[in-house]
């Protein structure tokens, strides 16, 4: 397999901390090196701790490193990661980092963290995350002081794009689909009925294959079965996240995520109607987490 190309990083300057942050979803994981005269990133396969292998995170981890450059010494790594709300996970992950950074300070925060240091400019609000999958936090400021049960694809993740995928799929086999959208899907995907039930039960990581579907439902979401099918997602979102935030009515609700960023229009849409107020939605994290960690970098220099 060819290796990727290895970008050309500023180097910092004596003395200078060099601070490594990754923002690891289920689809995708980015790594940006700061200390330089500009933050360089590059971005590999997706890292959940709840179920990617092993073999897979080590294989991730030394895509990501083999792009640094040899002369840089990084002294602390930021990680943000699906899966790694528990302690357990945490520590695991901590240990594949250490394996390759063995004098780095090291940080494991949950993937809901990152969203919540990017948008919330320390102040409390409800802070969220509809991408690949979905959770939900009250953040005081300071740090997480309730997280909504997160119960995965299967049971939970309400409009998420896995659960987007899910419905459109659902009513693709259900043949509930007009029949223009039908269509276009099958052309699209190559997919029928046969080949579905095949990737949704013999194939590994079902999760992403229904999630791939996200931006065709963007593409056609002004048609009305497709916008209630995204709508009804996130109406669904709402009622059972709020559930968990009972006093909170008054907070506002941060968002990232790239399901969050396309759909922003349709989910303020289903946030009014639930009586919630949307504050920020960034499709990424990283810009805002960039911005605070420079100017950490630049106060201790």
């Amino acid at each position: 397999m060819p290796q990727p190309d290895k970008p050309d990083f500023p180097r910092p300057k004596k003395g200078m901390i060099t601070r490594l942050l990754v923002d690891a979803g289920a689809t995708k994981s980015t790594f940006v090196l700061l200390g330089g005269d500009a933050p360089v990133r590059c971005q590999c396969a997706g890292i959940n701790a709840n179920y990617t292998p092993e073999a897979d995170i080590l294989r991730i981890l030394a895509e990501a490193v083999a792009q640094f450059p040899k002369d840089i010494t990084i002294n602390k790594i930021d990680y943000y990661g699906a899966g790694c709300a528990t302690p357990q996970n945490a520590f695991r992950m901590e240990g594949y980092l250490r394996l390759y950074f063995p004098t780095a300070e090291i940080h494991v925060w949950s993937d809901l963290m990152a969203a919540c240091h990017a948008l919330a400019d320390g102040r409390e609000a409800i802070v969220c995350i509809l991408g690949t999958g979905a959770a939900s936090c009250h953040y005081d400021g300071r740090e997480m002081v309730h997280r909504a049960p997160s119960l995965g694809w299967i049971l939970g993740d309400e409009g998420s794009g896995t659960n987007l995928g899910k419905c459109l799929v659902t009513a693709y086999l259900s043949e509930t689909l007009p029949h223009p959208v039908r269509t276009a899907f099958e052309e699209r995907y190559h997919l029928n009925r046969d080949l579905i039930l095949h990737k949704l039960y013999q194939e590994p990581q079902p999760n992403l294959f229904l999630s791939q579907f996200a931006p065709f439902l963007n593409e056609y979401r002004e048609e009305p079965t497709v916008r209630q099918l995204i709508t009804s997602a996130f109406e669904s979102f709402f009622a059972k996240q709020k559930s968990y935030y009972p006093g909170c009515d008054a907070l506002p609700w941060h968002f990232t995520g790239s399901v969050a960023a396309h759909f922003e229009t349709l989910l303020r849409e289903a946030a009014t109607h639930a009586g919630c107020t949307v504050g920020y939605v960034a499709g990424d994290p990283m810009p805002g987490l960039i911005t605070k960690m420079s100017e950490l970098i630049k106060k201790i220099d």
